[in-house]
């Protein structure tokens, strides 16, 4: 006796708990939002349209016999909850690597910067190489409100990036052996350069200062149309946050000890430039002498403040790396 197509209650119970598991897991993996209930919605279609075909063949196949292609039913379903769970499985894996390259390569730069901090430079374009990647491998990997959140950290990132850069860029044009060369300050153009090399170096720190100071607020800013309950944006504000109360106190000391410098430099400078042809140096005891006693009593003061400031920096400049 030919009996119409149906499924059973056991089918249907158990496609149910298929489908709260792969909603959990959805959740677990993607958090809860309107983007996750859709993907969630659409699982349920998969979850019920596939096998349910499949049945359906069956139950032809079996000439429509009652309750005729349950068991495919259930079989079909089993088989795509272990392709579901595998599937979770490598996604879990996929999202969690980005995180251990991210988490390496900062471990790396560490390690490279302590041992040998003239290469410094190399390093950080190496972390900034890798940083990039992991975001980018974070965002192919997300979905939803979680996907805004790594996209921000992408954009905020970049402005990170190119704040370091400017300020790396004028330090070393500062550090240039050619800036308080006393043996090349003899005319109006060498002073000039000098002058705007040590000024941008000046600039520079200050707009680094700037940034470190206002990046939580900007982040916020940034952030400002992404769900605040999203659990990656409450994870990624908590971590920032965490790291700026623990860099500041160290940061703004280190990088006013460079802006101070700078500025103590710079006076030296316009020392050097007003009392032109009234000082002497000499190289072997790495002297200099001014005619004027009042004004090498100002560059004395002048040299030891910025030497204070210089000491200030190396001593904080390790610290800074080992809280990264």
């Amino acid at each position: 006796m030919k009996h119409p197509f149906k499924l059973s209650k056991s089918n249907i119970i158990y496609a149910s708990i298929v489908a709260l598991i792969t909603l959990l897991f959805n959740i677990r993996i993607y958090g809860f939002d309107a983007y996750v209930i859709g993907l969630s919605i659409g699982s349920l279609f998969g979850i019920i349209i596939i096998p349910t075909l499949i049945a359906l063949l069956f139950w032809f196949v079996l000439g429509k016999k009652e309750k005729g292609g349950t068991t495919a039913f259930n079989i079909v379903l089993t088989l795509m909850l272990f392709g579901s769970i595998s599937e979770f499985g490598q996604i879990a894996k996929e999202r969690e690597k980005p995180i251990d390259d991210l988490k390496e390569a900062v471990s790396e730069y560490k390690e490279k910067t302590l041992a040998n901090p003239d290469s410094t430079d190399t390093n950080y374009s190496e972390l900034s190489t890798d940083i990039k990647k992991s975001i980018d491998d974070l965002i192919k990997t997300s979905v939803g409100e979680e996907r805004k959140v790594f996209i921000t950290l992408k954009k905020y990132f970049k402005k990170a990036d190119s704040v370091n850069i400017a300020w790396n860029n004028a330090y070393n044009a500062f550090a240039e052996p050619r800036i308080l060369d006393f043996t090349i300050l003899n005319e109006k153009g060498e002073y000039k350069f000098q002058k705007k090399i040590i000024q941008e170096y000046i600039n520079e720190s200050k707009n680094f200062k700037s940034f470190v100071q206002n990046r939580v607020e900007y982040l916020k800013t940034q952030t400002k149309n992404i769900d605040r309950n999203n659990k990656s944006y409450k994870g990624f504000i908590k971590g920032l946050t965490n790291k700026d109360s623990i860099q500041k106190p160290i940061f703004i000391p280190y990088i006013n000890g460079h802006i101070e410098y700078g500025q103590g430099i710079n006076k030296i400078i316009e020392l050097l430039e007003n009392e032109q042809g009234k000082w002497s140096y000499e190289n072997e005891t790495e002297t200099l002498t001014f005619e004027n006693s009042e004004t090498q009593i100002t560059y004395e003061k002048i040299l030891n403040d910025a030497i204070s400031n210089e000491e200030i920096v190396n001593k904080l400049s390790d610290k800074l790396v080992e809280i990264m």
